[in-house]
């Protein structure tokens, strides 16, 4: 594969896009933690998470794009590398992993029943404990199968073991890096359970030979989802995750090719999320409902976008531009106003629909949507009427996380 990155416009026609791959054993334990932690709902069926991953990669291949698959190059990218604390065996992976779970388990078993019940579920923390060390040993087995015994022991201890938590939300992959113009972005993650994916990323993306086109934020937090390039505007969300003066940093890295391309670099800042953020020690319901931009707004095509009306105006347009060796912010009113004088329609979905992630889809260009739920028919019906060609992915368990279809991909290169 000769690397390319090339990404002008969300809704042009997708040539290869990046996902992590199915969620393993670090996303098990998740189950185990606090909301507070996890940054999950209180539970989801991580086995079944796994099969809708896959059926995720056979829609998007069925529409002839290429699937790049961030963790199989990750496990190669592990080849010629030794841990000191690494299980020998397989069979020592998986005492260290159940104990790992033990310890979640009774650190967490009150906050955890407390969540449960909190969010209506029939299923305790102790039945939760109980399913994740079971389901443990058969993805185990499918890792074994999938990379061989001694690739499947390092991947496991990496995602599980060698850090204080497990890396639990790593199958979200648009959020690490984001292919902004010919660049690869590197996050800087809000959470901290978040944070060695970047790293896990930028490893694979570098076996992989995008080296030289990835860029690295290094003031302030900022996560994919938030960063979308659209008609003649570069759009980064700020707000629960990321800061204004990542988007700062992000002008002085790329700033240049959106000039040459006649991109404006526009922040669509949350006011009130951007200054309780840096406070929090632990996430809000508020925080995390509408966390990116890619959560409550979407394109659709050249003159369509679809977005949650409520928060949109509660959102500020920013423009962030260089201007004699420095960077100026002009403010450009209401983020509905902006949208309305570049010439957009808007179609609005309601509180409920939002959060059922109707407007994170993936935008496969040629009026193709891959949409994350068919629950939101009276969005699929409307797209519809527009000519639009809905593939329904219904990822019931993957959006247990917060995030969706948008959340699960990376695209790299577009026409």
């Amino acid at each position: 594969m000769n690397p390319a990155v090339h990404v002008f416009n969300e809704t042009s026609p997708l040539r290869q896009v990046m996902v992590w791959g199915e969620p393993g054993c670090e996303a098990l334990l998740g189950q185990l933690l606090p909301k507070s932690q996890s940054l999950f709902f209180s539970y989801y069926e991580v086995p079944e998470a796994r099969r809708e991953l896959r059926k995720v990669q056979r829609m998007i291949e069925a529409e002839g794009i290429q699937v790049i698959r961030i963790k199989d190059a990750y496990v190669a990218s592990l080849a010629d590398k030794s841990f000191p604390d690494m299980p020998a065996t397989m069979d020592e992976l998986k005492r260290r992993l159940h104990q790992r779970a033990d310890e979640l388990y009774e650190a967490h078993r009150d906050a955890k029943a407390a969540d449960l019940a909190q969010d209506g579920l029939s299923i305790g923390a102790d039945e939760v404990y109980l399913q994740v060390k079971q389901d443990m040993d058969a993805i185990l087995r499918e890792d074994v199968e999938s990379y061989g015994e001694a690739a499947a022991v390092k991947l496991n201890y990496v995602l599980s073991l060698s850090r204080p938590l497990p890396i639990s939300n790593i199958v979200y992959g648009r959020d690490q890096s984001n292919a902004l113009g010919g660049r690869i972005v590197l996050s800087i993650m809000r959470w901290e359970i978040r944070r060695p994916e970047v790293e896990i990323y930028a490893q694979a993306l570098n076996h992989l030979g995008y080296g030289s086109m990835l860029a690295h934020v290094e003031q302030g937090t900022i996560e994919g989802g938030d960063s979308i390039i659209f008609g003649k505007t570069c759009y980064i969300g700020v707000g629960a995750r990321t800061s204004m003066d990542a988007v700062v940093d992000v002008c002085r890295l790329i700033g240049d090719t959106l000039e040459e391309h006649d991109i404006d670099l526009v922040a669509v800042v949350n006011q009130k999320h951007a200054e309780e953020s840096p406070a929090r020690t632990v996430p809000t319901h508020e925080h995390m409902q509408v966390m990116h931009l890619d959560t409550f707004w979407i394109p659709l095509d050249e003159k369509t976008v679809m977005g949650d009306g409520r928060e949109i105006d509660q959102r500020r347009a920013v423009r962030v531009r260089r201007e004699n060796g420095s960077i100026k912010q002009e403010d450009l009113g209401n983020f509905r106003e902006y949208l309305s004088a570049q010439g957009l329609e808007l179609i609005e979905v309601d509180q409920q629909e939002q959060k059922d992630f109707a407007t994170n889809l993936l935008n496969l260009g040629n009026q193709r949507l891959l949409v994350s739920l068919s629950k939101n028919g009276r969005v699929i019906a409307e797209l519809e009427k527009r000519g639009f060609r809905v593939l329904k992915a219904d990822i019931l368990k993957l959006v247990g996380g917060y995030g969706a279809v948008h959340c699960l991909t990376a695209p790299v290169l577009r026409d």
